[in-house]
Protein backbone atom coordinates (compact mmCIF):
# COMPACT_ATOMS: atom_id res chain seq x y z
CA UNK A 1 0.00 0.00 0.00
CA UNK A 2 1.45 3.46 -0.97
CA UNK A 3 1.51 6.08 1.91
CA UNK A 4 0.01 8.68 -0.70
CA UNK A 5 -3.38 6.44 -0.84
CA UNK A 6 -6.47 7.74 -1.36
CA UNK A 7 -7.60 6.91 1.60
CA UNK A 8 -6.26 9.16 4.11
CA UNK A 9 -7.75 6.86 7.18
CA UNK A 10 -6.33 4.09 5.89
CA UNK A 11 -3.44 1.97 8.09
CA UNK A 12 0.26 1.03 6.31
CA UNK A 13 2.35 -1.71 8.30
CA UNK A 14 5.48 -2.30 7.36
CA UNK A 15 8.82 -3.83 9.57
CA UNK A 16 11.91 -2.54 10.34
CA UNK A 17 15.22 -3.95 10.77
CA UNK A 18 17.36 -2.63 13.57
CA UNK A 19 20.67 -3.40 14.53
CA UNK A 20 21.97 -3.30 17.92
CA UNK A 21 25.38 -2.90 18.64
CA UNK A 22 27.03 -2.88 22.15
CA UNK A 23 30.34 -2.65 22.60
CA UNK A 24 32.39 -4.43 25.73
CA UNK A 25 28.84 -4.27 27.93
CA UNK A 26 28.50 -1.22 27.58
CA UNK A 27 25.18 0.49 26.78
CA UNK A 28 23.60 -0.60 23.30
CA UNK A 29 23.00 1.36 20.95
CA UNK A 30 20.46 1.20 17.98
CA UNK A 31 20.51 1.88 14.46
CA UNK A 32 17.07 1.57 11.66
CA UNK A 33 18.91 -0.96 9.21
CA UNK A 34 16.59 -1.73 6.70
CA UNK A 35 12.57 -1.43 6.12
CA UNK A 36 10.63 -4.39 4.39
CA UNK A 37 7.43 -4.88 3.52
CA UNK A 38 6.85 -8.57 4.00
CA UNK A 39 6.90 -9.94 7.30
CA UNK A 40 8.33 -13.24 6.68
CA UNK A 41 11.04 -11.92 4.37
CA UNK A 42 11.84 -9.60 7.24
CA UNK A 43 12.69 -12.47 9.59
CA UNK A 44 14.06 -14.49 6.82
CA UNK A 45 16.92 -11.16 6.45
CA UNK A 46 17.28 -10.71 10.44
CA UNK A 47 18.12 -14.61 10.92
CA UNK A 48 20.82 -14.00 7.72
CA UNK A 49 22.20 -11.02 9.47
CA UNK A 50 22.61 -12.72 12.72
CA UNK A 51 24.44 -15.69 11.13
CA UNK A 52 26.32 -12.94 9.59
CA UNK A 53 27.13 -11.02 12.69
CA UNK A 54 28.39 -14.57 14.79
CA UNK A 55 30.80 -14.78 12.24
CA UNK A 56 32.73 -11.37 11.80
CA UNK A 57 32.76 -12.08 15.64
CA UNK A 58 35.89 -13.56 14.71
CA UNK A 59 37.33 -10.86 13.15
CA UNK A 60 39.99 -9.07 15.28
CA UNK A 61 38.18 -5.60 14.68
CA UNK A 62 34.65 -7.02 15.98
CA UNK A 63 36.11 -9.11 18.81
CA UNK A 64 34.67 -6.64 21.51
CA UNK A 65 31.86 -5.46 20.16
CA UNK A 66 28.39 -7.69 20.33
CA UNK A 67 26.00 -6.98 17.17
CA UNK A 68 22.44 -8.53 17.12
CA UNK A 69 19.68 -7.66 14.76
CA UNK A 70 15.83 -7.43 15.40
CA UNK A 71 12.95 -6.99 13.86
CA UNK A 72 9.43 -5.14 14.51
CA UNK A 73 6.58 -4.11 12.33
CA UNK A 74 5.75 -0.47 12.79
CA UNK A 75 1.94 0.72 11.45
CA UNK A 76 1.53 4.34 10.49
Amino acid sequence: MSIFAKNKNAFCTTNLIIKVRQYKGGSPTFYLDRVINDSEKAFSVVEKLNELAEIEKENELEKDWNNQYLTTSFTY
